[in-house]
């Protein structure tokens, strides 16, 4: 269902449908919206976000991250920007960007078995255009630990061209904190 969503809004944003379509679609979409109403649950029973092994945590508007290598202070792999993440003229939102950055450091605490983690701040430099439509290397490694805190830096390539570069301090939540 969650990837069916993230290629229905993908062509969502590719498209200038009629209004008949747009009609039809409304419609259906309000159906299912009050179908998914009756199933709803607590978050903590929630599939959204929950889904470890599904790229993104099973989250539709968070850009696909698929790990391709790593242990326990460094991942490697890849993301596509899909259509519904564009900024403009071929390029990728900043706040997508931002967004992956945020995701791909916090996944990275969690599959070294970790304890849950909050971002203390996260900042971004924009080197280059973060192109859509294209398969883009992700790295992320952790720098420094010192007690509840962890530094993380990661970077987007677009082959050899720098899109963007993050750095980000995660804290690790005191026990029964949200």
């Amino acid at each position: 269902m969650i990837e069916s969503l993230r290629q229905f809004l993908n062509h969502v944003a590719g498209s200038k449908p009629e209004q008949e379509t747009l009609r039809r679609l409304s419609h259906t979409l309000q159906s299912w919206s009050e179908e998914l109403s009756s199933h709803s649950v607590d978050d903590s029973e929630q599939l959204f976000g929950r889904m470890m092994h599904i790229a993104g945590r099973a989250q539709p508007m968070i850009p696909q991250f698929v790990a391709s290598e790593g242990d326990k202070s460094y991942v490697r792999g890849s993301v596509v920007f899909g259509r519904c993440f564009l900024g403009a003229n071929g390029a990728a939102h900043g706040g997508a960007v931002s967004l992956l950055f945020d995701e791909v450091m916090g996944r990275l605490q969690y599959a070294a078995s970790r304890p849950r983690v909050r971002t203390a701040y996260l900042h971004v430099d924009y080197r280059s255009i973060t192109p859509i439509d294209k398969s883009l290397e992700v790295v992320a490694r952790i720098v420094r630990e010192e007690g509840r805190k962890i530094l993380m830096m990661a970077k987007i390539m677009d082959a050899e061209t720098v899109c963007a570069e993050a750095e980000g301090l995660f804290v690790i939540l005191r026990p029964g904190q949200p």
